[in-house]
């Protein structure tokens, strides 16, 4: 029996913040008065109250340990760091021994239609087409990876989405920004600001020189830097596609404890 197609999240935690709350609501009611008109009360309520109860009972299944608890599905259980392969593949003897840079980039739509304002979902293809470019080499781009969308919550609809990206260095980062795919997207952005002001762009960056960051993850989903794929630089180049490494490892033992242990800072790996 073939599976039903499934909907990515993402998409869902977009259209669901386009509207407010209150907007919501009033879709409900209109739909909920609709049936009251189409059917008898008994069955009009039926879908509601049967939806609510249903969910209502899984939340208490869930709570009791009777069903499965979904909202465990995507944890990543115990304590972990995510600490950079150095060139042989192999863990660092040294926390934090690599360069990183971060750097931060977000789009938003300053219009009532909010996401669905002209112009934005185009944004939208052009900042895929960056990354799909950069993850095409890994190792050549020297691009690590990126965070999942974020949703601004500092209005009532989130109409700004920002995402986290690593890199290995500045001189990647530059490479990036000179590339066909960023170059396209910047050019098309300039040329549109005029017929389209409604549309913003920012972006931050951070270079950060090896020991000063770090990063812990206990009982909680993978973001950021627990998100990357780290190619195997040590692996001869060959056709085959990039083999990618997580860089997750046990946040456990002397080296690994605390932040200041991770950030390699002097005195603090002595017993």
């Amino acid at each position: 029996m073939p599976s039903l197609p499934t909907i990515d999240p993402t998409i869902v935690s977009i259209v669901r913040d386009d509207l407010r709350l209150t907007t919501w609501l009033l879709l409900g009611a209109c739909l909920q008065s609709l049936l009251v008109v189409l059917l008898p009360p008994t069955y009009a309520l039926l879908p509601a109250v049967t939806l609510l109860s249903f969910r209502i009972a899984k939340v208490g299944f869930m709570t009791a340990g009777f069903i499965h608890d979904t909202t465990q599905d995507k944890v990543k259980k115990g304590r972990f760091t995510a600490q950079l392969f150095n060139g042989n593949d192999t863990e660092p003897n040294q926390a934090t021994d690599e360069e990183v840079v971060v750097f931060i980039v977000g789009a938003r739509s300053n219009h009532p239609l909010s996401r669905f304002a002209p112009g934005f979902l185009q944004a939208g293809d052009y900042f895929q087409n960056m990354w799909k470019e950069a993850e095409a080499d890994r190792t050549g781009s020297g691009y690590l990876g990126r965070s999942s969308d974020m949703l601004a919550t500092d209005d009532q609809t989130g109409n700004a989405i920002i995402t986290l990206s690593y890199w290995r260095s500045m001189a990647h980062l530059h490479a990036f920004a000179r590339g066909p795919a960023h170059r396209a997207g910047w050019d098309w952005f300039n040329k549109v600001t005029e017929s389209h002001p409604h549309l913003g762009m920012m972006h931050e960056v951070y270079a950060l020189p090896k020991g000063h960051w770090e990063n812990v993850y206990k009982n909680f989903t993978l973001f950021g830097m627990g998100q990357i794929q780290q190619p195997a630089r040590g692996k001869e180049v060959t056709s085959e596609p990039e083999m990618l490494l997580s860089p997750l490892r046990m946040a456990s033992g002397l080296r690994w404890k605390s932040m200041r242990s991770r950030m390699a800072w002097a005195g603090d790996l002595k017993d």
